[in-house]
């Protein structure tokens, strides 16, 4: 035993000035764990060469050894806080504990077979087969992103979700390991002439029956099993989305079928690939919470594609679609210049560069500009030393041990670079092997001083890099995190109230949503639900006395416009006016949605009526009706009216009103809000015409909306236009051409769920004050 409780006191000591693998959590379980089945495996081997040796006093001893490491990282607390101890041994329990009965048990069956010479081998080698087959059978064979394993216990999800998926199925495959443990057992004593013989057959039966009912069990995820959860199918020229069908309705679907169609073209097009031979369609899957996608696949949040499986597909929220469809389907396109077998490059660092360069154009600040004011603001790092940085990214823990928002944004920009200076031919041949020696004619040293040097050629950066820069450049990894996987009580249950929501239990949603402040009182998400709903049941003093109570800088935008709209029913048209202004004033540039929508409420201050309808329970299509019945003449009416019905999905009807709309700003109002306004204008335009399908007006609209965005010297803002532009003349060519036409889904699902007499059909979505709609390329 003192070579044992050395090895692991050794283990202990590796650990504890690791970060994350300090603290007692699932991935320091799991590698306890690996090392447990080893150490422990081979001291049982030893210790049942004696006759005498016991399987309850070796299974014991070793059971006590592991105290050992535990009791290393409960000391390491001092150094790396735990704020989930009571997890973390129920982790330790689960993985480690339940690893060393199973090599206990399997060193006593190898040590029972009498021409076996060398068992301590054969455990070992047994014990590798698990480690690799394992997660190859779990990952490379099913669209789910967890694996459970008998040796190391499992691995719960990405690394990029900060709260782990705890799925039922990791105690039902633990239990499938014990029940393997006592199968080694039974063989065991029939090896040495003891135990009945009808026990071997029983234990074996169970066991089969566990593995074949591992889908229902949760031990693995098949994508039937995902697509009869989800329910919902819509069929593209080169998709099949799944989705929620009680979520989702035909128009939805038909959105969600746009922008996959649209997106897919504009990655082809850049990587100068003609239109597709006939070969595997892509999956979508589209989740609607993180509770859902985190059941089925072990992902709470995170958006993957796992390029390796046969079947191309990407899995993502459904809310998430406009910000990480086009990352995924880059990944997707990815895999005929992958690694064979793998379909990626060896470098995550040029995995994720090529989907951050190949995403379509977007409002925000770009790669380019991001990396460009990391550099000017943060005086721990250069351009020079980012361009240094670029060899030690590409490698797997140079990429994943850094902040995810950094190394996205470096590779992003250095990538793109490589794609605009060089072409898509040479970045294809780079991408598998990463060898820019053989492709580039140049190192990589190199190239990223020309990447350097192209980031200092440019005169001015986006406004709003900076905020952005100072919010996700300075979230730390996993690897930095204090107390990782920790989710706090009000979060706890701000997460309940939101299943509350879904479920529209309102009484238990505003409790738990109190129980969320009483915990945090500060909590801006907390407040800012507690604040809509108030707003929704027409309790506007409440909502006012809310917000009034938080200090200026807790108040966030959303909140301040709801106080805002809380002012304008308590007849304050000028308290709401200055409200809406510091909310604008909080909001990112780029984000011209909002701004115009806030210019929007800032108009209609004087008239409460309106608001009250905007702040309602009400669907959006109901919304939009019910202000057809107010002034129609009102130019500040009528367009609140098409951003209703857009938001509908009534399309056809929203582009009628935008066509004949006169400028309802104020003149009293800054004259940029003017300008914003027209520039938005034109976008929803744009957005309304493509959606309905109406190619002439969407060119029109669109390329209005890039003239306008050039004077105003948005860039990025330009390019997307001019990409919807591009659509529009598609659209009017249509499929004779070749060109990408609007799809035609099948739009297939159960019927919609009712709730207390409402469909919950996504158009009855309440109004959101912070929310962005998405652009015509979204759902």
């Amino acid at each position: 035993m003192r070579r044992v409780a050395a090895a692991y006191l050794a283990l202990g000591l590796l650990l504890a000035p690791v970060p994350l693998l300090n603290v007692l959590q699932a991935e320091s379980a799991a590698v306890v764990a690996l090392a447990a089945y080893f150490i422990s495996g081979a001291a049982a081997v030893r210790a049942f060469g004696a006759r005498s040796a016991s399987v309850g006093r070796v299974l014991a001893r070793q059971e006590a050894a592991l105290l050992v490491p535990l009791g290393v990282l409960l000391l390491a607390q001092f150094w790396a806080p735990n704020c989930t101890l009571g997890q973390g041994l129920l982790f330790y329990a689960l993985f480690p504990g339940v690893t060393v009965v199973f090599a206990v048990a399997l060193a006593y069956l190898l040590r029972g077979v009498p021409s076996l010479v060398h068992p301590g081998w054969v455990l070992g080698g047994l014990g590798l087969l698990l480690v690799g087959g394992g997660p190859l059978y779990d990952l490379g064979l099913h669209p789910q992103f967890y694996t459970y394993n008998h040796v190391f216990g499992g691995v719960l999800g990405p690394i990029y979700d900060e709260q782990l998926a705890v799925r039922p199925g990791l105690f039902a495959f633990r239990g499938l390991t014990l029940l393997w443990a006592l199968l080694a057992l039974l063989v065991g004593h029939r090896l040495r002439g003891r135990g009945p013989r009808w026990a071997v057959p029983a234990c074996a039966l169970l066991l089969g029956m566990g593995y074949v009912f591992s889908v229902p069990l949760g031990i693995n995820t098949t994508a039937a099993s995902i697509q009869e959860r989800l329910g919902g199918h819509t069929r593209t020229a080169h998709f099949d989305l799944y989705y929620d069908s009680t979520q989702v309705d035909a128009p939805a679907a038909a959105d969600l079928a746009a922008a996959h169609e649209a997106h897919y073209d504009w990655v082809r097009r850049r990587l100068e690939r003609g239109p597709d031979a006939k070969g595997a369609r892509i999956q979508s899957y589209l989740y609607p919470n993180p509770d859902v996608k985190g059941r089925l696949t072990g992902a709470r949040t995170t958006s993957v594609s796992p390029v390796w499986l046969d079947t191309p597909q990407v899995h993502l929220l459904r809310d998430r679609v406009s910000q990480s469809l086009g990352h995924e389907l880059a990944h997707v396109v990815s895999r005929p210049y992958g690694l064979p077998g793998l379909r990626a490059s060896w470098a995550p660092g040029l995995v994720e560069g090529w989907a951050v360069a190949l995403e379509p154009p977007s409002p925000g600040p770009s790669p380019d500009d991001l990396v460009r004011t990391a550099a000017q603001s943060d005086t721990t790092t250069t351009l020079a030393a980012e361009a240094q940085a670029v060899a030690q990214r590409l490698s797997p823990w140079g990429f994943w041990s850094g902040r995810g928002a950094v190394s996205y944004a470096t590779m992003g920009s250095f990538v793109q670079y490589l794609l605009d200076q060089y072409g898509p031919a040479r970045l294809k041949r780079v991408y598998a092997w990463g060898n820019f020696d053989t492709v580039y004619g140049r190192p990589l040293d190199t190239l990223a001083a020309e990447w350097e040097a192209h980031l200092r050629r440019a005169p001015v950066v986006a406004r709003d890099a900076h905020g952005v820069v100072a919010r996700r450049f300075a979230r730390p990894s996993l690897f930095e995190t204090e107390c990782p996987h920790y989710v706090p009580p009000a979060r706890q249950h701000y997460q309940t109230a939101q299943r509350a929501g879904r479920r529209r239990d309102t009484t238990r949603r505003e409790r738990l949503l109190k129980e969320a402040l009483g915990a945090r009182p500060g909590y801006a998400a907390a407040h800012e639900a507690l604040a809509r709903h108030r707003l929704a049941q027409g309790r506007a003093s409440a909502v006012w006395r809310q917000v009034d109570t938080l200090s200026t800088t807790a108040q966030t935008a959303a909140l301040q416009v709801a106080q805002a709209d809380a002012a304008v029913l308590r007849g304050a048209p000028d308290t709401a006016r200055a409200l809406y202004a510091r909310a604008r004033a909080q909001v990112p540039s780029h984000a011209y949605d909002l701004r115009a929508r806030l210019t929007l409420r800032d108009a209609t201050a004087d008239r409460p009526a309106v608001v009250r309808v905007l702040t309602s329970g009400d669907s959006a299509a109901a919304q939009a009706r019910r202000l057809a019945k107010r002034i129609p003449q009102d130019p500040r009416i009528r367009a609140w009216q098409a951003v209703r019905w857009m938001d509908a999905r009534q399309y056809r009807r929203a582009l009628t009103l935008w066509e004949r709309l006169e400028v309802p700003v104020p003149a009293t109002r800054p004259r940029g809000w003017r300008r914003e306004w027209e520039l938005q204008h034109a976008a929803w335009g744009a957005t309304s015409a493509l959606r309905g399908n109406a190619g002439n007006a969407a060119r029109r609209w669109a390329a209005q909306a890039a003239r306008k965005a050039r004077v105003l010297g948005d860039s990025e803002r330009t390019l997307l236009f001019e990409w919807w532009k591009r659509r529009a003349m598609d659209m009017d060519a249509g499929p004779r051409a070749g060109r990408l036409g609007r799809p035609s889904p099948n739009h297939a699902s159960r019927p919609l769920v009712q709730a207390h007499g409402r469909s919950l059909d996504p158009s009855r979505r309440r109004d959101d004050p912070t929310s962005i709609p998405h652009g015509p390329c979204d759902s």
